[in-house]
């Protein structure tokens, strides 16, 4: 468990810019400056590296934590970590690490502060989303609903839509949003377009996903809206799927393991 967590620190790191050089300002008058004294300083610091590493070794371990360093940063109130070779930041209490721009707080095992704050804006943000500009795909029996923006000629896209049934028994409802790779002047984009203008959705992209040719038609649809909201969430490539709690799953996942995460997930 904590070489995962090890794993999870180590898998977006910080790249730490030079620090702006600060020059002392110059002295007005004859007087000798006081030099200060140090020692109280140093007796802060060894404090709040001893508890930045102890909270530390918690999470990845005596034998990963015997190889961290740490000092004072250049930015007041946070401490300096490095640990294999990359480069960390840390509250000066030990609690919170900042990796990648992200604050994990290490006392909830690592818990990602700034993705759940992330999860919350996509979740206001689908509430942009009617279920009638969607193309759902239904189970018998719904137990979960995830959110999957495609493409109709990725690999993974295709091997998704082939696993729908797959979903389906397992209570999963997939609905489907557009996201053209390509962008908005691609042929996916124009396919999409005619999937979504078609008179029966569910088979024509059935027959798009199978790379069938899917009768040109356009109308009024939400496939440009649809894009710029993937953009607008971080959407990136497809099919990227994303939860009711706003989390956001890169890539396919089969219907075995998805439906293990959500209903781990509904235990939260």
């Amino acid at each position: 468990m904590r070489k995962v967590l090890l794993v999870s620190l180590l898998s977006s790191a910080v790249f730490a810019a030079e620090p702006p050089v600060v020059t002392n300002p110059p002295v007005q008058n004859n007087e000798p400056v006081k030099e200060t004294s140090k020692e109280p300083a140093k007796e802060v610091a060894k404090e709040t590296q001893k508890d930045a590493k102890s909270a530390l070794k918690e999470l990845v371990g005596d034998d990963a934590a015997n190889d961290i360093q740490i000092q004072p940063s250049p930015l007041k109130g946070l401490q300096e970590v490095v640990l294999e070779g990359n480069v960390f930041y840390m509250s000066e209490d030990g609690r919170y690490l900042i990796r990648g721009g992200d604050i994990l707080d290490l006392k909830e095992k690592g818990k990602n502060i700034t993705e759940e704050r992330r999860n919350g804006i996509r979740v206001s943000a689908m509430k942009e989303l009617k279920e009638d500009d969607m193309i759902i795909f239904k189970s018998k029996e719904t137990k979960y609903v995830v959110n999957v923006f495609t493409d109709v000629d990725c690999f993974y896209c295709v091997k998704l839509h082939k696993d729908m049934s797959k979903y389906n028994d397992q209570g999963i409802e997939v609905r489907y949003i557009a996201f053209p790779r390509g962008g908005l002047n691609s042929p996916a984009y124009k396919t999409m377009v005619s999937v979504w203008c078609a008179d029966d959705k569910h088979q024509a992209m059935n027959d798009a996903k199978n790379a069938k040719p899917v009768p040109q038609k356009e109308c009024a649809n939400p496939v440009s809206k649809h894009f710029e909201l993937g953009r607008k969430l971080g959407v990136s490539g497809t099919p990227a799927l994303l939860l009711p709690n706003g989390e956001l799953l890169p890539g396919y996942v089969p219907a075995e393991k998805l439906v293990q995460f959500l209903a781990e997930n509904a235990k939260k």
